[in-house]
């Protein structure tokens, strides 16, 4: 006997994701607003699968038969946010040599989803509240205005009212996407689903899981939600076909591999993790200056030279003084590890011109 929500639910609705009785309320609450044209705000961490759940609202809509398009504003640097959104005529700006059509102009008739709501420049929030109350638009470096027939739906992992309150989102816009909101609670929160999504993860592949792998999946708290509970799955799937080509069963330990690769790898592997650990160990490290330092400061500052320094020049007032903090003297003689760390900060910072960040 299938699952219940492999039973009801894929075959009533294609499109929407697998759910599970916890999902119930929020299911029913994007029934009665599915067909609306008042703003609908998904609210729920990173990896809830707001886009998809978009989508299947817009697939329930009138507008159906038009187009469906998402922006990520995460993925766009500062100064490409409005063009994306709005578009630009040819000349707007150094580089803009054609016309680029915007996501509002693409979504013509149908849906418009913005993710990462919270993401838009105060001056883009500006031409958002526009777009809503009015229906009209204006592209970058377009002296007309143009009329938009779009659905707006948006999404966030932030408390807009926070951002309200600190000035970087505007009041009226947080008013107007507030009409229809829907929380989505993270994967923890629904682990009724669990074995359904792990099955979807593994995308029609011949496995299954034991009941113990599915007990060490629930016990781990998906900080990164169902995108990190589908890496956990498509890895641990991968180490039980290496043990064989007709290895078909994930068991616990192929499970826990996984899940043990994963805090290794986590979020210490990005940009901002990295940056927190070294403020981190400058903190620590500058707590136990009272005691002495042992030879494992300078092995770190030397792995993590760039964040490292720039934390600890922050810290200390100087880059001369973070060198000699780390008892990293002798490098300051001939002067090559600051220099290769200045150069990269230029690097860095000629980037983030390019990109208008």
């Amino acid at each position: 006997m299938l699952p219940r929500t492999l039973e009801l639910l894929p075959r009533r609705d294609p499109l929407l994701p697998v759910v599970g009785a916890s999902m119930d309320p929020v299911v029913a609450m994007l029934r009665m607003f599915a067909d609306l044209e008042e703003t609908l705000l998904l609210r729920g961490p990173t990896g809830t699968g707001k886009s998809h759940l978009a989508r299947w609202c817009h697939a329930q809509s009138h507008r159906r038969h038009a187009p469906f398009v998402v922006v990520h504003l995460h993925a766009l640097p500062d100064g490409l946010r409005e063009g994306e959104l709005f578009g630009w005529r040819r000349g707007a700006f150094t580089g803009a040599t054609r016309d680029h059509e915007g996501a509002v102009q693409r979504a013509e008739g149908g849906t418009l989803f913005i993710d990462e709501v919270d993401k838009l420049p105060l001056a883009t929030q500006a031409g958002l509240l526009r777009l809503i109350e009015d229906r009209r638009y204006q592209a970058m470096g377009d002296g007309r205005e143009r009329v938009a027939n779009v659905r707006v739906m948006v999404g966030t992992n932030a408390p807009l009212e926070a951002e309200v309150a600190a000035g970087r989102f505007l009041e009226d816009l947080y008013y107007r996407i507030h009409v229809l909101p829907v929380e989505i609670p993270p994967l923890a929160d629904r682990l009724d689903e669990l074995r359904e999504w792990a099955t979807l993860a593994l995308d029609g592949k011949e496995a299954h899981l034991t009941a113990e792998a599915e007990s060490a999946l629930r016990a781990f708290p998906w900080p990164g939600n169902l995108r990190q509970l589908r890496s956990v799955v498509v890895r641990a799937y991968a180490f039980a076909r290496g043990e064989g080509p007709d290895a078909v069963e994930i068991r616990d330990a192929h499970v826990r591999r996984s899940l043990a690769m994963e805090a290794a790898l986590g979020r210490e592997s990005t940009l901002s993790g990295l940056r927190r650990a070294a403020e981190s160990f400058v903190s620590e490290s500058a707590a136990r200056a009272t005691t002495g330092r042992g030879p494992l400061d300078c092995e770190l500052a030397e792995a993590f030279t760039g964040l490292v320094l720039e934390a600890a020049i922050a810290r200390f007032g100087g880059e001369r003084e973070a060198f000699l903090h780390f008892g990293m003297e002798d490098r300051l003689k001939g002067g090559n590890h600051l220099k290769t760390w200045r150069r990269e900060q230029e690097r860095i910072a000629r980037l983030a011109a390019v990109l208008g960040t």
